[in-house]
């Protein structure tokens, strides 16, 4: 039986054109005519979805946590919930109507598209946090994705474990999970929300330079504190 889980789709947003853009430095005409035309396919199919649940911690230790009877190991996560009791996992994508367009064909073409897409998620994923903080009145909360930051911190593997919190994520929002532990849509992201006083985010503690997704500075005095060393020996 799984925990009651809340599907979220009515999203309010505006995507800007020279917003993008610019920010894909596209500057000649003809481009630019190829890339709005590509924006209003976008806009015509576009769906972005977010599931989410309201989870409960059950148990924690040292390395691991317990949240509505499933198991995630990872130190760093069992630290950031050190003071939390509700948690709020959750999976957000661009939807399966974006990734059933291909431009495979034209790579600058399936750049611009996947650029499209990341904007998307983003309006999925704040849409998200916006609604979780405002139903359930939290002034500031942080996210946890298993795979982000430095491999260890919490392993891309426990995917699953988040998984299986909902069920059928397929059915609900259109998310596959493959035997990788990658998700399909590609542009789709999952992990656990939770209350704090302090901003948290993986990026604080992954040491890897010149990352196009980078949101914040790797912090070594963070890095230090939460003794990352000893919770980077992977089991085999």
């Amino acid at each position: 039986m799984f925990n009651k889980s809340m599907v979220l789709t009515d999203f309010k947003y505006d995507v800007m054109a020279e917003d993008l853009i610019n920010k894909l430095k596209i500057d000649n005409d003809q481009d630019i005519f190829e890339f709005g035309k590509m924006l209003q396919i976008a806009v015509g199919l576009a769906k972005p979805k977010a599931v989410y649940l309201e989870g409960f911690i059950d148990y924690r230790d040292e390395n691991s946590v317990v949240i509505n009877g499933v198991r995630f190991d990872s130190s760093i996560l069992v630290k950031n919930l050190k003071n939390a009791e509700r948690v709020f996992p959750y999976i957000a994508t661009c939807g399966a109507e974006l990734d059933s367009v291909n431009f495979s064909c034209d790579l600058l073409k399936q750049y611009w598209w996947e650029s499209i897409k990341a904007v998307y998620l983003d309006i999925a994923r704040k849409n998200l946090v916006e609604y979780i903080k405002k139903r359930f009145m939290l002034k500031k909360i942080s996210t946890m994705v298993p795979g982000g930051g430095e491999r260890g911190l919490w392993p891309i593997e426990q995917q699953r474990e988040l998984f299986s919190l909902f069920g059928d994520v397929e059915k609900l929002i259109g998310v596959k999970l493959t035997e990788s532990c990658l998700m399909i849509p590609n542009k789709s992201v999952s992990g656990i929300l939770f209350e704090t006083e302090k901003d948290y985010s993986g990026c604080k503690v992954c040491r890897r330079k010149n990352c196009p997704g980078r949101t914040a500075e790797f912090d070594e005095k963070l890095w230090k504190t939460l003794e990352i060393e000893a919770s980077l020996q992977i089991k085999k």
